[in-house]
């Protein structure tokens, strides 16, 4: 799976666009690729670390990923692509997350990935993009010196989060919010630098319209009710940035 993943081999491709009758077989080596990373997700999602070969298989891992998903500007069908390869790098994202493994993927490649996916018309596509910069975040959230960054991915979200045509989307993009912002000096910095309280108060009347005027129509039972837990702990969110802000105000 591990050796599927990566872009068709150049020669073959070459060979296949210079003869008619083997041009079509160019989109199914792409697909290979495609269902690879989609199948590394699976099992990313499935195993746990040590089934996986430890720490430094899964940063070998993770510096794989970085190198296919940086050097995809010949990719035959970006949304497609962008989908099976966001889910991958969230998956793994994750794991190391979660285990306190050292990422090898910098911030700025990382927006970079998640500004092509959320230009994406693939909804999944958009909805690991924010998934993708919550993780990030909430690991940064811990370090020092970082509330540029936080910053930066904080105004990402909330632009998505406001401006997204899903509410699957936008929901996403404030849950990431919520893991960023959650604790920490850096975080509490970053939060007051970018007005996120205000910004938060702004979203929240429109997102609620949103989910009683077009929630049962276009969103199943499940999604509703990820959406309902998204209004509350919102509600919940913006008291805390509350309390955040009166502590800087005294």
């Amino acid at each position: 799976v591990f050796e599927k993943t990566r872009f068709p081999n150049s020669c073959a491709v070459k060979v296949c666009q210079e003869d008619p009758a083997w041009k079509p077989l160019i989109p199914k080596l792409y697909t290979v690729q495609y269902r690879a990373l989609t199948c590394l997700n699976n099992i990313l999602s499935v195993f746990d670390m040590e089934s996986l070969g430890g720490a430094s298989a899964l940063q070998e891992l993770a510096q794989h990923l970085s190198e296919i998903v940086f050097t995809q500007s010949d990719v035959l069908n970006q949304d497609e692509f962008l989908e099976a390869a966001s889910s991958a790098v969230r998956a793994v994202l994750q794991i190391m997350a979660s285990k306190g493994i050292p990422q090898c993927m910098m911030p700025e490649q990382i927006m970079n990935l998640c500004e092509a996916c959320v230009q994406s018309k693939n909804t999944s596509a958009r909805v690991n993009a924010v998934s993708i910069l919550g993780i990030t975040g909430s690991v940064l959230a811990k370090t020092n010196n970082t509330s540029d960054t936080l910053k930066a991915i904080g105004s990402f979200l909330l632009a998505i989060a406001a401006n997204d045509a899903s509410l699957v989307v936008s929901g996403g993009a404030m849950d990431a919010l919520f893991d960023v912002f959650a604790d920490g000096d850096e975080s509490e910095k970053a939060a007051m630098e970018i007005s996120l309280l205000q910004e938060l108060r702004k979203i929240q009347p429109v997102f609620k319209t949103k989910i009683r005027k077009d929630g049962r129509d276009k969103y199943n039972m499940d999604q509703l009710c990820v959406l309902d837990n998204v209004k509350t702990n919102l509600r919940r969110f913006l008291s805390y940035l509350e309390s955040v802000e009166k502590k800087h105000r005294s």
